[in-house]
C-alpha cells in the first residue's frame, strides 16, 4: 500500500495541530511536514515534495491561492483546503481541490476528505501506470517500417 506524503499549512498552531492528530488515525497518509505561513509552505513543498498539502487559505506573506500559483500546475501537489471562510470554495475547486473543509470540522469531515484525497492521489498513480503499459503496448506493436496508404 503506497503510503502519501502530507504537509500541513497554517497559521494558528491550535489547527496544525489538530490536522495533525487526524492523519495520525489514517494509515494511508504520513504528516512530513508543517508550515505556519505561505512562504514557509512553499519551501517546504519544494524540499519536501509532498503529495498532499492541507493547506490554509487566508495567512501571513503568501495566501493558500498565491502558494498554489506560485508553485504552478507541475509542481503543485493535491490540496485539501482548510479554512474558516466560506467564500473561497467556488476559488478552490476552481484550483482543482481534492476537497474544501469549513472549520471547525470533525473527525468524520475530515476523514471524508482524506478519502477524496487518497481517490485522487491513488487514480493519478494508478493512471500513470496503466498509461506507461499503453504505450509500451504501442511501441511494441509499432511496424518496423512506416504505413502506406
Amino acid at each position: 500500500m503506497t503510503v502519501f506524503r502530507v504537509l500541513v499549512v497554517d497559521d494558528e498552531a491550535p489547527a496544525r495541530a489538530k490536522v495533525k492528530r487526524l492523519l495520525e488515525a489514517d494509515a494511508r497518509f504520513t504528516c512530513v511536514g508543517e508550515a505556519p505561513d505561505g512562504t514557509e509552505a512553499l519551501a517546504r513543498i519544494e524540499a519536501l515534495r509532498p503529495d498532499l498539502v492541507v493547506l490554509d487559505v487566508q495567512m501571513p506573506g503568501l495566501t493558500g491561492f498565491e502558494v498554489l500559483e506560485a508553485l504552478g500546475p507541475e509542481s503543485c501537489p493535491a490540496v485539501i483546503f482548510s479554512t474558516a471562510y466560506e467564500r473561497f470554495a467556488l476559488q478552490a475547486f476552481e484550483a482543482h481541490a481534492a476537497d474544501y473543509l469549513l472549520k471547525p470540522y470533525d473527525a468524520g469531515r475530515f476523514s471524508r476528505a482524506l478519502d477524496k484525497a487518497h481517490a485522487l492521489l491513488s487514480a493519478g498513480t494508478q493512471g500513470t501506470a496503466a498509461l506507461d503499459a499503453l504505450l509500451a503496448t504501442v511501441a511494441r506493436a509499432r511496424p518496423e517500417r512506416p504505413l502506406e496508404r
